[in-house]
């Protein structure tokens, strides 16, 4: 578990992030932007000799990552989904139409695959133990230096 100044990092993180999002809620260019980048991020580790985005993060979990092409799989779908959401909004920006209605599904759309995950991840491998959000976020923190190892 992150503590003191580890867990403050990674919740500051996430609340710029929220009010980020909030802050371009109405610029299509922006949030085309925004996730296509992201979409990139994840698309670009699925390159041949290139680790998963999501193979890298699941290396800082204690349980290691998942057997089998799963990390592999997800970094697609995640990369698929953004870059669905950046088409979505480029699409939106080209026609001069508001945006409005999708940044605001977009973040509840982006939470309910993210917590998807974890119930696909118990029931798949239950060996790894009990994948939580919050084990997740602190396996992401470890991984971009956010979080302190215990010790």
């Amino acid at each position: 578990m992150p503590r003191g100044r580890s867990l403050l990092r990674l919740l500051l993180l996430i609340a710029a992030s929220v009010v980020l999002a909030v802050l371009l809620v109405g610029n299509p260019v922006a949030a085309a932007l925004g996730n296509a980048a992201v979409a990139l991020r994840f698309g670009l580790t699925l390159l041949p000799g290139r680790e998963p985005l999501i193979a890298h993060y699941s290396r800082f979990d204690w349980a290691g990552p998942p057997e089998g092409g799963y990390t592999r799989a997800l970094t697609l779908a995640w990369a698929l989904l953004l870059g669905g959401f950046a088409l979505a909004h480029g699409a939106l920006a080209a026609t001069g139409r508001n945006d409005v209605p999708l940044a605001i599904v977009e973040p509840l759309v982006c939470a309910l695959f993210f917590l998807g995950e974890h119930g696909l991840r118990n029931r798949r491998f239950p060996q790894h133990g009990r994948a939580t959000p919050l084990r997740t976020l602190r396996a992401i923190g470890l991984a971009h230096g956010l979080v302190r190892h215990a010790g």
